[in-house]
């Protein structure tokens, strides 16, 4: 696992906004990966996106639960163009998401400067019966400023494990990534 090293937080929050208002009117993730994850957690109150830039899987999300709150995170100013949507870190604890979601949601943990505190941080926003999907593609995996994160779909599992979560099921989605269904450990 290679996780590319900013000179400092501002430059890594610097060259996520770059990469965010690059790609602003792109959607990653694919209706029907979301499609899947529904099919698998058939109710849902309070769903965390997260590095949503445009929102787009939200969208999709609430053609499943349209009356579900949906909220997403994006650490550039951009956040605010978009409905539900919120700047923020998604590597950094919100004390009132802690302990609420039914779904987390994210195809943006190759983002992520801190991994095992991203995953840290996304386990601890589970309820009892919440679930973790994280989707995530090593061959788009690279280490540079806005794609940090270079590792296998195995070293991803390890660390997910070594985080207190246990990987339940695992799917295809969008553009060949895994999507990797984990719970809270026993």
């Amino acid at each position: 696992m290679k996780i590319y090293e900013h000179k400092s937080y501002e430059e890594y929050v610097e060259s996520q906004t770059k990469a965010n208002k690059n790609k602003i009117k792109w959607v990653y993730a694919k209706e029907h990966a979301i499609n899947k994850i529904c099919e698998h957690k058939k109710e849902a109150n309070f769903i965390i996106c997260h590095g949503t830039r445009n929102g787009g899987e939200m969208r999709f999300f609430l053609k499943h639960f349209p009356n579900t709150y949906i909220i997403g995170s994006e650490i550039s100013e951009t956040a605010d163009q978009f409905e539900n949507t919120i700047q923020h870190d998604f590597s950094i604890p919100k004390e009132e998401w802690i302990g609420k979601a039914d779904i987390v949601y994210s195809n943006s943990f190759d983002h992520s400067n801190v991994p095992k505190k991203t995953i840290e941080t996304w386990r601890d926003q589970l309820n009892e019966t919440g679930t973790i999907y994280l989707e995530y593609n090593e061959g788009q995996s690279v280490c540079q400023p806005a794609d940090c994160l270079d590792a296998s779909e195995n070293e991803i599992r390890e660390l997910i494990q070594n985080s207190g979560l246990t990987i339940v099921d695992n799917f295809r989605g969008s553009q060949g990534s895994a999507v990797l269904v984990c719970k809270r450990s026993s």
